[in-house]
């Protein structure tokens, strides 16, 4: 099994930005609306994970959130959790 270490991403992507939009505005737009969702459900989970340390033990220290692995309960949590917010950002609730 490789290790999160191990796996070497490239630093560019290769090829073109792929169009979805008429609109290249429309289409950057979506692009900071996306990464922007990333990154609060990213924070959420990190902070989720600092008050469930900080429940159990009091005090906490970066290796201690860097080395937290959820359960499989948390990570059931964590994933409606994550599907709540694009529900919420990109209305796929049905009631628009």
């Amino acid at each position: 099994m490789m290790s999160e270490s191990s796996v070497k991403f490239p630093r560019h992507t290769k090829g073109k930005r792929p169009r979805v939009f008429d609109s290249p505005e429309i289409d950057q737009m979506m692009t900071f609306i996306i990464e922007l969702t990333t990154e609060v459900s990213v924070l959420s989970e990190r902070l989720n994970t600092v008050e469930r340390l900080l429940d159990a033990q009091g005090t906490i220290s970066r290796e201690d959130i860097e080395n937290y692995v959820p359960d499989a309960a948390v990570e059931a949590e964590r994933v409606e959790a994550r599907k709540a917010i694009i529900g919420r950002v990109f209305r796929m609730h049905g009631d628009q």
